[in-house]
Protein backbone atom coordinates (compact mmCIF):
# COMPACT_ATOMS: atom_id res chain seq x y z
CA UNK A 1 0.00 0.00 0.00
CA UNK A 2 2.59 2.25 1.57
CA UNK A 3 4.65 1.62 -2.23
CA UNK A 4 1.73 2.63 -4.21
CA UNK A 5 1.62 6.11 -2.20
CA UNK A 6 5.00 6.93 -3.18
CA UNK A 7 4.43 6.07 -6.71
CA UNK A 8 0.97 8.36 -7.29
CA UNK A 9 2.89 11.03 -5.50
CA UNK A 10 5.61 11.18 -8.45
CA UNK A 11 3.48 11.51 -11.25
CA UNK A 12 1.76 14.96 -10.43
CA UNK A 13 5.68 16.10 -10.05
CA UNK A 14 6.28 14.50 -13.34
CA UNK A 15 3.44 15.88 -15.03
CA UNK A 16 4.25 19.17 -13.98
CA UNK A 17 7.02 19.39 -15.10
CA UNK A 18 5.71 18.31 -18.15
CA UNK A 19 3.46 21.36 -18.84
CA UNK A 20 6.62 23.62 -17.89
CA UNK A 21 8.85 21.98 -20.59
CA UNK A 22 6.00 22.19 -23.24
CA UNK A 23 4.90 25.71 -22.10
CA UNK A 24 8.71 26.75 -22.38
CA UNK A 25 8.77 25.60 -25.58
CA UNK A 26 5.67 27.24 -27.04
CA UNK A 27 6.63 30.36 -25.45
CA UNK A 28 10.01 30.49 -27.70
CA UNK A 29 11.15 34.42 -27.52
CA UNK A 30 10.73 35.88 -31.05
CA UNK A 31 14.13 35.42 -32.26
CA UNK A 32 13.40 31.91 -32.34
CA UNK A 33 11.81 29.99 -34.83
CA UNK A 34 8.08 29.39 -34.60
CA UNK A 35 6.08 26.42 -36.29
CA UNK A 36 3.28 27.32 -37.61
CA UNK A 37 1.01 24.50 -35.97
CA UNK A 38 -2.62 26.33 -37.13
CA UNK A 39 -1.74 26.66 -41.21
CA UNK A 40 -4.63 29.54 -41.87
CA UNK A 41 -2.98 32.35 -39.96
CA UNK A 42 -1.77 35.41 -41.09
CA UNK A 43 1.87 34.58 -41.75
CA UNK A 44 1.60 30.87 -42.23
CA UNK A 45 2.27 31.07 -46.45
CA UNK A 46 5.20 33.21 -46.10
CA UNK A 47 7.02 30.79 -43.65
CA UNK A 48 6.06 27.71 -45.40
CA UNK A 49 7.31 29.11 -48.69
CA UNK A 50 10.27 30.19 -47.01
CA UNK A 51 10.63 26.57 -45.45
CA UNK A 52 10.46 25.20 -48.47
CA UNK A 53 12.73 27.45 -50.38
CA UNK A 54 15.23 25.56 -48.03
CA UNK A 55 15.12 22.20 -49.50
CA UNK A 56 17.02 21.27 -53.16
CA UNK A 57 14.99 18.93 -54.47
CA UNK A 58 15.26 19.84 -58.53
CA UNK A 59 18.09 17.76 -58.81
CA UNK A 60 16.45 14.82 -56.81
CA UNK A 61 13.06 15.32 -58.82
CA UNK A 62 15.23 15.19 -62.35
CA UNK A 63 17.00 11.80 -61.30
CA UNK A 64 13.45 10.33 -60.01
CA UNK A 65 11.91 11.76 -63.32
CA UNK A 66 14.55 10.12 -65.58
CA UNK A 67 14.33 6.72 -63.68
CA UNK A 68 10.56 6.33 -63.73
CA UNK A 69 10.81 7.30 -67.55
CA UNK A 70 12.99 4.25 -67.92
CA UNK A 71 11.28 2.00 -65.72
CA UNK A 72 8.12 2.70 -68.01
CA UNK A 73 10.20 2.41 -71.29
CA UNK A 74 10.81 -0.89 -70.22
CA UNK A 75 7.39 -1.98 -69.39
CA UNK A 76 6.04 -1.06 -72.28
CA UNK A 77 9.16 -3.28 -74.60
CA UNK A 78 7.79 -5.86 -71.57
CA UNK A 79 4.54 -5.31 -73.33
CA UNK A 80 5.52 -5.48 -76.82
CA UNK A 81 6.38 -8.42 -77.03
CA UNK A 82 3.82 -10.09 -79.13
CA UNK A 83 2.79 -13.63 -77.45
CA UNK A 84 2.93 -16.63 -80.25
CA UNK A 85 -0.93 -17.70 -81.20
CA UNK A 86 -2.24 -20.54 -81.89
CA UNK A 87 -2.63 -21.06 -85.74
CA UNK A 88 -4.85 -22.90 -87.88
CA UNK A 89 -2.31 -25.33 -88.10
CA UNK A 90 -1.49 -25.86 -84.49
CA UNK A 91 -5.95 -26.07 -84.23
CA UNK A 92 -6.09 -28.89 -86.57
CA UNK A 93 -2.88 -31.15 -84.84
CA UNK A 94 -4.95 -30.89 -81.76
CA UNK A 95 -8.03 -31.77 -83.53
CA UNK A 96 -6.45 -34.48 -85.56
CA UNK A 97 -5.04 -35.95 -82.38
CA UNK A 98 -8.90 -35.70 -80.56
CA UNK A 99 -11.05 -36.49 -83.24
CA UNK A 100 -9.08 -37.76 -86.45
CA UNK A 101 -10.68 -41.48 -85.70
CA UNK A 102 -14.35 -39.64 -85.81
CA UNK A 103 -14.17 -36.91 -88.22
CA UNK A 104 -12.45 -36.80 -91.87
CA UNK A 105 -9.58 -35.18 -91.67
CA UNK A 106 -11.23 -32.34 -94.17
CA UNK A 107 -13.53 -31.29 -91.98
CA UNK A 108 -10.84 -30.75 -89.08
CA UNK A 109 -8.63 -28.09 -91.18
CA UNK A 110 -11.90 -26.16 -92.40
CA UNK A 111 -12.89 -26.13 -88.90
CA UNK A 112 -9.36 -24.98 -87.94
CA UNK A 113 -9.25 -22.62 -90.45
CA UNK A 114 -12.73 -21.28 -90.08
CA UNK A 115 -11.84 -20.63 -86.02
CA UNK A 116 -9.13 -19.08 -86.84
CA UNK A 117 -10.42 -16.45 -88.75
CA UNK A 118 -13.09 -16.14 -86.32
CA UNK A 119 -10.56 -14.96 -83.76
CA UNK A 120 -7.66 -13.42 -85.02
CA UNK A 121 -8.71 -12.35 -88.79
CA UNK A 122 -10.54 -9.66 -90.70
CA UNK A 123 -14.08 -11.93 -89.52
CA UNK A 124 -13.24 -10.50 -85.75
CA UNK A 125 -13.01 -7.07 -86.34
CA UNK A 126 -15.83 -6.96 -88.72
CA UNK A 127 -18.00 -8.64 -87.45
CA UNK A 128 -19.38 -8.95 -83.08
CA UNK A 129 -20.73 -12.36 -83.52
CA UNK A 130 -21.94 -14.19 -80.36
CA UNK A 131 -20.80 -17.71 -79.83
CA UNK A 132 -23.89 -19.73 -81.42
CA UNK A 133 -23.29 -17.52 -84.51
CA UNK A 134 -19.68 -18.75 -84.46
CA UNK A 135 -20.12 -22.02 -84.28
CA UNK A 136 -22.71 -21.99 -87.43
CA UNK A 137 -19.59 -20.64 -89.24
CA UNK A 138 -17.43 -22.66 -88.72
CA UNK A 139 -19.35 -25.56 -89.77
CA UNK A 140 -21.92 -23.98 -92.45
CA UNK A 141 -19.38 -24.34 -95.31
CA UNK A 142 -18.86 -28.02 -94.74
CA UNK A 143 -23.21 -28.32 -94.52
CA UNK A 144 -24.48 -26.47 -97.01
CA UNK A 145 -27.76 -27.82 -97.45
CA UNK A 146 -28.65 -27.04 -94.32
CA UNK A 147 -30.69 -23.90 -93.16
CA UNK A 148 -28.74 -21.46 -90.66
CA UNK A 149 -31.76 -21.36 -88.41
CA UNK A 150 -31.56 -25.10 -87.96
CA UNK A 151 -27.73 -25.68 -87.54
CA UNK A 152 -28.11 -22.25 -84.91
CA UNK A 153 -30.74 -24.49 -83.28
CA UNK A 154 -27.88 -27.38 -82.14
CA UNK A 155 -25.67 -24.75 -81.45
CA UNK A 156 -27.48 -23.26 -78.30
CA UNK A 157 -26.93 -26.00 -75.84
CA UNK A 158 -23.19 -25.61 -76.39
CA UNK A 159 -22.93 -21.69 -76.77
CA UNK A 160 -24.74 -20.90 -73.81
CA UNK A 161 -23.15 -23.53 -71.55
CA UNK A 162 -21.68 -21.70 -68.06
CA UNK A 163 -18.35 -20.85 -68.43
CA UNK A 164 -16.23 -24.01 -66.77
CA UNK A 165 -18.25 -26.57 -67.90
CA UNK A 166 -17.38 -26.08 -71.78
CA UNK A 167 -15.61 -29.87 -72.04
CA UNK A 168 -18.58 -31.60 -69.93
CA UNK A 169 -21.50 -30.22 -72.32
CA UNK A 170 -18.98 -30.89 -75.73
CA UNK A 171 -17.93 -34.30 -74.30
CA UNK A 172 -21.75 -34.63 -73.24
CA UNK A 173 -22.91 -34.09 -77.09
CA UNK A 174 -20.61 -36.04 -78.47
CA UNK A 175 -21.66 -39.14 -76.49
CA UNK A 176 -24.80 -38.89 -77.93
CA UNK A 177 -23.64 -39.55 -81.16
CA UNK A 178 -22.99 -43.47 -82.78
CA UNK A 179 -19.58 -44.33 -82.65
CA UNK A 180 -19.95 -45.30 -86.65
CA UNK A 181 -17.62 -44.22 -89.74
CA UNK A 182 -18.75 -40.83 -90.42
CA UNK A 183 -20.02 -41.70 -93.85
CA UNK A 184 -22.88 -43.88 -92.07
CA UNK A 185 -23.86 -41.02 -89.39
CA UNK A 186 -27.16 -39.17 -90.05
CA UNK A 187 -27.26 -35.50 -91.36
CA UNK A 188 -28.32 -34.64 -87.80
CA UNK A 189 -25.19 -36.10 -86.19
CA UNK A 190 -23.11 -34.99 -88.58
CA UNK A 191 -24.13 -31.11 -88.19
CA UNK A 192 -24.13 -31.66 -84.20
CA UNK A 193 -20.29 -33.49 -84.33
CA UNK A 194 -19.15 -30.94 -86.30
CA UNK A 195 -20.56 -28.73 -83.74
CA UNK A 196 -19.63 -29.69 -80.86
CA UNK A 197 -15.88 -29.52 -82.80
CA UNK A 198 -15.96 -26.19 -83.38
CA UNK A 199 -16.64 -25.25 -80.05
CA UNK A 200 -13.57 -27.72 -78.74
CA UNK A 201 -11.72 -25.48 -81.39
CA UNK A 202 -12.92 -21.99 -79.81
CA UNK A 203 -12.27 -23.24 -76.28
CA UNK A 204 -8.56 -23.92 -77.22
CA UNK A 205 -8.29 -20.59 -78.57
CA UNK A 206 -10.32 -18.64 -75.80
CA UNK A 207 -7.49 -20.76 -73.57
CA UNK A 208 -4.59 -19.97 -75.49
Amino acid sequence: MASQTRGSGCFPSFYSQAKQELLQVLLQNEEESVYYWNPTEQDADCYFAQLEKTFQLDDWIEEVEEKAQSFYNQLDAIWAIDVPQLGAEDIFAILQQKFAFRVPSAWLKTISHKACQLKFGKERADNQMNLADQLVCCVQELLPNWPEGDLYLFSRPLAFAMRGTETAVIDSMIATIRELPFSDLSDVEQARLGLAIARYALAELDHE
